[in-house]
């Protein structure tokens, strides 16, 4: 049972917490801490890997729980001056880097694409629409597919996406830029509403 203690406490205060396991007291406490980040991020981590797993829903499943693993065998290197919550989807970014250099994994975008209303009179036009804006994704190398999805479906900030893709906030911006470039030129003949609305940053 998670405690109101843990509760109260930030994710880089937990993940301290998780650090420092080596009296029997600290041990106890740091699985409180695992637990607690695990119910605050399990389910968010799920909808990223299904995002970037072709919708493969039990390897996400599998990918979540390999990530709180990977969190205890790596937990030496975070630093608590930074977010945990960026730290975290650093090793989800890689490890959907690595599935996709093994498997050629692709992103599918069909359930998280959101129009207003007025945005997509026909139902067979937005289909159409969706269907050009996969095509287009797929063709994207891993990299780009990466920063697109971060950026416009789980709305980090550019600052964060460098720090997950360990990569300069100029690279992050020039292949978000290359992938919007390429996403315009695909849709140019739909609706310019659907790729102001695609592309609007939060």
């Amino acid at each position: 049972m998670k405690s109101l203690h843990h509760k109260q406490q930030s994710d880089e205060e937990l993940m301290v917490q998780v650090m420092d396991h080596h009296s029997p007291l600290s041990a106890k406490q740091a699985e409180a801490a695992l637990v607690e980040l695990h119910h605050r991020y399990s389910k968010k981590l799920l909808g990223y890997f299904i995002k970037m797993l072709n919708k493969d829903v039990d390897l996400a499943q599998d990918f979540v729980q390999d990530i709180f693993l990977k969190l205890m065998e790596k937990k030496h290197l975070f630093d608590p001056n930074k977010k945990f919550y960026s730290w975290i989807f650093t090793i989800a970014s890689n490890m959907c880097k690595t599935a996709y250099r093994h498997h050629g994994k692709t992103v599918s975008l069909y359930p998280e694409m959101n129009h207003p209303s007025g945005l997509a009179e026909n139902l067979a036009e937005k289909q159409l629409f969706l269907k050009a804006l996969q095509e287009g994704i797929d063709r994207m190398e891993h990299h780009h597919k990466t920063v697109f999805v971060l950026r416009y479906l789980e709305h980090f900030p550019l600052n964060e996406i460098a720090e997950i893709t360990e990569s300069s906030l100029g690279t992050v911006k020039s292949r978000l830029f290359y992938a919007t470039k390429k996403m315009s030129d695909q849709l140019k003949h739909f609706d310019p509403s659907f790729e102001t609305t695609l592309f609007k940053l939060n």
